[in-house]
């Protein structure tokens, strides 16, 4: 239909054109008009040819150069890194942050641990803020992230029980401590879950590299 309205249009415009004496678009001679019917034709099959789906579009490369389906494996493989990474940041997000402080803080720090009665104050800061700060590297580095979080899970499960000890505070003023202490328990059982992915994803990765090797 469309075509038919085309050519048409076309004689209509060369008839208008030669009755009323106003310049042709086209060449005045058949042999010129012929050339024109043949570039159009042409131009259209290429179109009609190129915008027909591919048999194998799947192995079409995209604007990478590579295959869709390694494309979509890469933009999956990022996206899985991305995520994973913001959601290892935001658990170690408090510890980076207490160890930033007390860092630059250090006598704070150390009033802190003489408030709870630990012995060794400064002592006991020191290593508060190498277990913040080192274990979360280890968790967000990637460099045996098992233990960096099997090290957070210890540690917070040793402070919760120092600093959150609400069945000690009279009412109304456990309920914050008390809820914090159990906030507290959420993190360890988040950290032991990280150690035990990671574990498991070394130990099996290196289970099929020696099966893959023999």
């Amino acid at each position: 239909m469309k075509s038919l309205i085309g050519l048409t249009l076309a004689f209509a415009i060369g008839f208008a054109c030669r009755a009323f004496g106003i310049p042709s678009p086209a060449p005045p001679v058949l042999v010129g008009a012929l050339l024109v019917v043949a570039m159009t034709s042409g131009y259209l099959i290429v179109d009609r040819m190129m915008t027909a789906p591919a048999r194998h579009a799947a192995d079409c490369g995209g604007p990478s150069g590579l295959p869709a389906s390694a494309t979509t494996d890469t933009m999956h493989f990022d996206a899985d890194r991305v995520i994973r990474f913001v959601a290892l940041l935001g658990l170690c997000a408090a510890y980076l942050q207490g160890g930033l402080v007390k860092l630059t803080d250090f006598s704070g720090a150390v009033a802190e641990a003489q408030h709870f009665g630990l012995p060794a104050p400064a002592l006991v800061a020191t290593a508060t803020i190498v277990t913040e700060l080192a274990a979360s590297a280890l968790i967000l580095t990637g460099f045996h992230r098992w233990l960096g979080a099997l090290w957070l899970a210890a540690f917070t499960l040793v402070a919760t029980f120092v600093a959150n000890r609400f069945w000690e505070i009279p009412l109304p003023d456990r309920f914050m401590v008390e809820n914090a202490f159990f906030e507290h328990l959420g993190l360890i059982g988040g950290f032991l879950l990280v150690a035990w992915l990671d574990f498991r994803e070394r130990f099996f990765g290196a289970i099929k590299v020696r099966h893959a090797q023999a």
